[in-house]
């Protein structure tokens, strides 16, 4: 068994993921701005739960290549993407306050303990098949969508949809596929499939949550 067969299995949910509204009005530029910085706060703080995440993965790396792959994957996460969010924030004027004082979405906190509870209390190879739907989908959205970019003249929707379809994002994508590619087993298939598919879902409700400032009603 191979990734593609985790694509293929599950090719009708991820679809899903990538033609959601939320994706295809931020290629358009037709996103509402509101929404936006809705996105920014609910995933600045995803973004700084997968970096705990990504270090319970690197601590259960069965050898050194895996490890380097992720701390490098880390360190990308940690100053690259995560500092180009600290810059959208501050465009906007956006304060991020504790965890504790955010109006966090029920899927975002759902999420994010599904994956901290997975690379903690299963093995490497299902915390990386959690964990990768979220990276692979960005991949995919630019593929699908980058084209409608053209006609978008929102120069902030621009810069970070850009993202997706760089070149380093795309390698940093394959090194992740790489390191999972190497813990499928026909064996361990379907455990794999179950994680995987649990995270297309968190993705598609992520999305619908932002997309309609949804928070909790109590």
């Amino acid at each position: 068994m191979q990734f593609k067969d985790l694509v293929s299995e599950n090719k009708k949910d991820w679809l899903k993921v990538v033609k959601h509204p939320f994706v295809d009005e931020i290629y358009r530029g037709k996103l509402a701005e509101e929404t936006f910085k809705f996105y920014l706060i609910q995933d600045h703080y995803y973004l700084n739960q997968s970096m705990r995440n990504m270090a319970i993965l690197i601590s259960k790396a069965e050898n050194l290549k895996q490890k380097q792959q992720l701390i490098d994957i880390l360190n990308i996460e940690a100053n690259v993407e995560f500092a180009k969010y600290q810059e959208l924030l501050e465009y906007y004027s956006l304060e991020v306050k504790s965890a504790e004082e955010m109006k966090m979405t029920y899927s975002n906190i759902a999420y994010s303990n599904y994956l901290l509870a997975v690379s903690s209390q299963a093995g490497f190879a299902e915390g990386m098949a959690a964990l990768i739907p979220c990276y692979w989908i960005y991949l995919k959205m630019a593929e699908y969508h980058h084209h409608k970019l053209k006609e978008n003249d929102n120069q902030i929707y621009q810069d970070w949809a850009t993202v997706f379809k760089s070149s380093d994002y795309k390698e940093l994508v394959e090194n992740m596929v790489e390191i999972l590619e190497k813990e499928i087993e026909t064996k361990n298939f379907k455990k794999l499939n179950y994680h995987f598919k649990n995270s297309i879902k968190f993705e598609y409700q992520f999305f619908s949550d932002v997309y309609q400032r949804k928070i909790w009603e109590i």
